[in-house]
């Protein structure tokens, strides 16, 4: 929580230095990406299928407000720095810039896990994989594209009004959060309850892996059309 206020202090410095309240706006949607995060955890634990009762006790579980200042930063610090590589021009946007920095989301998110910085993602819940497919490297391929996207967000909206900036800001780690670890991560889970689970497992991560670079492609050609920056900051 020490770094979180203490990024909260740093981004407060931005709107001040920048006028421009992005970077406040990405840590408040770090912390409000937590309201799905029972119902993620109850989704990748689960052995059989959910009863509606569970699953409505779940969602109505109560905001956890420690719980998301701890979650403020991890998915959205590293977009916010590549935003601010970007205008010192320090980075440029393109295919091949925006693979490395794909690359180095993912390096930071297994850092992040391997120091127990944040709490584990979801896919951590899931124990063991085919293949011996790393739970810890699934869950950090899954955080580094929810973080990649936010990055693409924050060099589109950058120069959007207030208003506009934290209507799109705001709910966009919920989105992305639904996306990767409810559509992308949904034919694994599925292959899990389903009889016999050794080859629709298998056969679960194949799809979600393709899933995933498929979402990865799609961001990396977003970023690689972003605007090039007239003027940098002095």
């Amino acid at each position: 929580m020490v770094i979180t206020f203490l990024l909260y202090g740093v981004a407060i410095w931005l709107w001040w230095q920048q006028r421009n309240p992005l970077y406040v706006l990405a840590l408040a949607a770090g912390q409000l990406s937590t309201l799905l995060e029972p119902f993620w955890r109850l989704l990748y634990s689960l052995q059989t299928l959910p009863t509606l009762s569970t699953i409505v006790s779940v969602l109505s579980s109560p905001f956890d407000v420690m719980s998301s200042l701890r979650a403020a930063w991890p998915d959205t610090l590293p977009a916010m720095i590549i935003l601010q590589l970007y205008l010192y021009r320090w980075w440029n946007p393109g295919a091949w810039s925006g693979l490395f920095i794909y690359a180095m989301f993912v390096s930071f998110q297994l850092l992040l896990s391997l120091l127990g910085l944040r709490t584990g993602a979801p896919p951590v819940l899931l124990s063991t994989l085919p293949f011996a497919f790393s739970v810890d490297l699934l869950a950090a391929l899954m955080s580094a594209t929810i973080t990649y996207g936010l990055c693409y967000v924050f060099l589109s909206v950058y120069h959007y009004s207030w208003p506009s900036m934290a209507v799109t800001i705001l709910p966009m780690p919920l989105l992305f959060g639904g996306l990767i670890y409810g559509v992308v991560g949904g034919p694994l889970l599925i292959g899990r309850l389903l009889p016999d689970g050794e080859w629709p497992m298998r056969i679960g991560l194949f799809l979600t892996l393709g899933l995933l670079g498929w979402c990865i492609a799609i961001i990396t050609s977003g970023i690689s059309r972003s605007k090039p920056l007239v003027g940098a900051i002095r």
